[in-house]
């Protein structure tokens, strides 16, 4: 029995899963649908959880930290927790600021991640910076990257060396990369995802645009200029690891994805939004370039493309 149990563990470790975690998300994700289509149910799909606005770096893009300190408490975050349960919800979102700073008391983020699983939770994911160890049990991590090491470092100050370093030590098996594309990186794609193909420790890019949350600066790419690189990275996805569904891409040429998407919420302590933290700006909901809700929006639809990729993540 325990040899068994050492060889499941060791298969996880290289990346393959046991099939109890294959089929739980499958047969949740199937009772979600017929929920969905059949009964006209609204259940939530994702919580997302701010445990900090702190973070350990100054990114071109991100103006966060200028929200005040907010960092939550392990009872308010066990609270948040319980009741998007109760609700229905069984995916939560770990994000900040940078989640591994998240300190209270003698709780670290894992003791998060634990008792989400322990309520029930299929999936928790960690979105990071990727500056720390990626020491965690949460069942996904995506780490920030936007582009190779000069690139990233004028967007993100100095970080590309310690972020390879610490994806290449780390035993996850579920490392996915998150890019937001600007004005500064569009030209550097396909160089990267050449890039993030030999690296074994990372199983594939996921692509965003960057949003104008505040203004249109020199990052933002305008409908033109979005619909060249979107139609690359249909091609792209043919020959590298992109996480991007082709059915998502699509939706984000058509510009057509449901907003806000009221069964996705992020809780910043003490408020629950709808869809993101900056909701209620049509405009600036026209210009979203957080292409993962297109991706929830085609698997919703059962765009087989879609489903097909949520279930390499969730």
């Amino acid at each position: 029995m325990e040899s068994d149990r050492q060889l499941q563990r060791d298969g996880e470790q290289r990346g393959f899963p046991d099939a109890g975690s294959v089929l739980k998300p499958l047969l949740y994700g199937i009772g979600y649908l017929l929920g969905h289509h059949v009964l006209r149910r609204r259940t939530p799909l994702i919580c997302g959880l701010v445990l900090t606005n702190d973070c350990n770096l100054s990114c071109r893009h991100c103006r966060v930290a200028s929200r005040g300190r907010k960092r939550l408490s392990f009872e308010e975050s066990v609270t948040v927790i319980d009741s998007f349960y109760e609700e229905g919800g069984r995916n939560l979102y770990l994000e900040g600021g940078e989640p591994f700073l998240w300190r209270d008391r003698h709780h670290r983020l894992d003791d998060i991640v634990a008792y989400a699983h322990g309520r029930g939770y299929q999936t928790v994911v960690v979105y990071t910076n990727g500056m720390f160890p990626i020491e965690t049990s949460a069942d996904t991590v995506f780490v920030s990257i936007d582009g190779l090491r000069r690139t990233n470092d004028y967007l993100r100050g100095p970080s590309f060396d310690r972020i390879m370093e610490n994806i290449r030590a780390s035993q996850h098996p579920s490392i996915h990369v998150n890019y937001t594309i600007n004005n500064h990186n569009k030209d550097e794609i396909e160089e990267f995802c050449g890039f993030v193909d030999e690296v074994d420790e990372i199983r594939d890019v996921f692509f965003y645009f960057h949003t104008p949350y505040y203004g249109y600066d020199e990052l933002y790419i305008g409908p033109d200029e979005r619909e060249r690189i979107l139609q690359k990275l249909m091609g792209l996805s043919k020959k590298h690891s992109i996480l991007n569904s082709h059915a998502g891409l699509e939706c984000a040429l058509r510009n057509d994805w449901h907003r806000p998407l009221d069964i996705c919420r992020v809780y910043e302590k003490g408020k629950m939004y709808e869809c993101c933290r900056f909701s209620g700006n049509p405009e600036l909901c026209r210009n979203c370039g957080y292409l993962s809700y297109a991706e929830t929006h085609q698997t919703l639809r059962l765009r087989p493309s879609a489903v097909r990729k949520a279930l390499q993540y969730f």
